[in-house]
């Protein structure tokens, strides 16, 4: 990803993600290389909080990028809520959670459209790194 003087005039195909932003060299990079799609055909929604579910798509994605098999270690979880997890998002769930990336919650639910927060984000690509990048 560039930071330095050419970030400030990369563009992305996404109308939405100006140049010049600190995100948009990221974007590009992370769109060009399969990891993030948009939220419509021309839009990512930059400001937009993230989904627990949407935060799954792109950590298989980001593994898929770097050849990494995220491996199952755990048996399926059936979420009270599966139902709930949209059709793009299900095998990535199933494979975050099988992994051991992500649990759901006490009552049984995985909370897919909920909002991931800064902790569950952090617990997230600490248990990635920890499985499958530093073994």
């Amino acid at each position: 990803v560039d930071t330095g003087k050419t970030a400030n005039k990369t563009t992305t195909k996404f109308t939405d993600v100006k140049s010049g932003k600190y995100y948009t060299a990221a974007i590009k990079w992370a769109n060009e290389n399969g990891v993030v799609s948009g939220t419509g055909d021309k839009t990512f929604s930059p400001e937009a909080s993230i989904s627990r579910q949407d935060l799954c798509v792109m950590v298989t994605n980001f593994a898929k990028y770097m050849n990494i098999d995220v491996t199952a270690s755990k048996d399926e979880l059936k979420f009270k809520d599966a139902s709930s997890i949209s059709k793009y998002a299900k095998n990535a769930v199933k494979a975050c959670q099988m992994a051991g990336i992500v649990n759901g919650y006490n009552d049984g639910t995985f909370g897919p459209k909920k909002t991931a927060t800064r902790a569950e984000a952090a617990q997230i690509l600490y248990v990635f790194h920890n499985t499958f990048i530093a073994k």
